[in-house]
């Protein structure tokens, strides 16, 4: 569920908002599902009880009396006291550069009004066991100093509770199967560690457009899954202004150099599907190439990287890619994990694997295939673990 207080107590979420309507449904899905709630109806309010550590973690609105929520957030984050709370924005408006300003400040995460009580619990639980797996750490790194012959069951402890920190993770990504009118969708991911790297969601917006986006953040561990959570933020915000892909990708990439140290970076391919053009517009951000299969011609094309990764450079523009798509098209987006996994020879499966199980099995279902390349690269690799993070997507068009 998420980190409990130290006396047992369930963990306590205040809800700063001046809808009552809001609060109350905030409140009953909450409480029904182990944390305890304070309220607030003003953002002065909201400090007081911050600063006398009754809350654990805060939903926070934009627009309210007595101090807003950029107000309160730059407060929280300046007191020592409060630094480390989390913060999750919720509200109705839409301006993007007042939802940027939150980043910067310092808000952990952003949800749009309405919510959806699935999402809410999940970001909820995964900001919770963050900061419980923060403490952990610290608390293991003073022990190793203190008395090395505990490190041990502290490592012990660790591990299991990244294991549920992965669960909560997952429950981030996307289903696994949809439908949206003719667009069939299947993802699977798998991580080498507990908690992967690799990040793909997808969404339909009010007209219909199909979004999806796959990336692979540099390195593993807590650091690159925190980054790969908040790809899953910028996403959707991102794809609610309603820009042309690679201005989309234009702006991800500036965006996300805020929160990149420089060691860090990822790869992403984004595409968006206009149905009422059947217009197939792509974005390849230093990924692998994605895979398109054409069903008219019965040919493969690959849509490869004409620019560098997300994070490299502030000034890149993005260029994207137009197809049409027909009835009984494919498109295969991947990471690296597949096409890099190893044999006991050294040799990789490479894109020309993932090609040949693409072209032998184009007329199957996107569960199938999907299925079918994970399992092709397993049996090319003599071993069923793979040693980088693995995410497929299969997209096929026309139904």
């Amino acid at each position: 569920m998420g980190s409990e207080r130290p006396n047992g107590e369930k963990p306590r979420v205040l809800v700063v908002d001046d809808e009552l309507v809001f609060i109350k449904q905030t409140q009953e899905c909450l409480n029904a599902n182990g944390f305890e709630v304070i309220t607030a109806r003003n953002g002065r309010d909201a400090v007081a009880l911050a600063s006398r550590g009754e809350a654990d973690l805060v939903l926070l609105d934009i627009i309210m009396p007595a101090m807003n929520g950029v107000e309160v957030t730059r407060i929280l984050r300046e007191t020592p006291a409060t630094a480390d709370i989390p913060i999750i924005v919720i509200s109705t408006m839409t301006e993007y550069k007042d939802r940027v300003e939150f980043f910067r400040i310092g808000a952990n995460d952003y949800m749009p009004k309405p919510i959806d009580n699935g999402e809410l619990l999940a970001r909820v639980r995964l900001q919770l066991q963050l900061v419980m797996l923060r403490k952990e750490l610290e608390n293991a790194n003073q022990a190793l100093l203190q008395k090395n012959n505990m490190l041990e069951k502290h490592l012990s402890r660790i591990e299991h509770e990244l294991g549920l920190a992965r669960k909560v993770q997952r429950s981030l990504l996307p289903a696994t199967s949809a439908k949206l009118g003719n667009i069939s969708v299947w993802i699977n991911h798998i991580s080498c560690e507990d908690l992967g790297s690799d990040f793909i969601d997808y969404t339909q917006d009010e007209d219909g457009a199909f979004h999806m986006i796959i990336a692979d953040v540099s390195g593993h561990g807590i650091a690159s899954a925190l980054l790969a959570a908040q790809l899953k933020v910028l996403f959707l915000t991102m794809v609610q202004r309603k820009l042309p892909p690679s201005q989309l990708m234009d702006q991800i990439n500036q965006l996300s150099q805020r929160f990149l140290t420089d060691e860090y970076y990822f790869t992403a391919i984004y595409m968006h599907h206009n149905p009422q053009t059947n217009q197939l517009s792509l974005v390849n951000g230093g990924h692998v190439p994605l895979v398109y299969y054409d069903y008219a011609a019965g040919k493969l094309k690959q849509i490869e990287s004409s620019n560098a990764p997300l994070g490299f450079f502030q000034g890149e523009r993005y260029q994207q890619v137009r197809l049409t798509t027909q009835p009984g098209d494919l498109a295969v987006l991947f990471t690296d994990g597949i096409s890099e996994h190893m044999n006991s020879s050294r040799e990789m499966f490479e894109i020309a694997g993932v090609l040949k199980v693409v072209e032998t099995h184009a007329h199957d279902s996107a569960d199938k295939l999907a299925d079918l390349l994970i399992k092709r690269a397993r049996e090319f690799g003599d071993t069923p673990v793979f040693n980088d993070d693995v995410t497929v997507g299969v997209v096929k068009f026309g139904g």
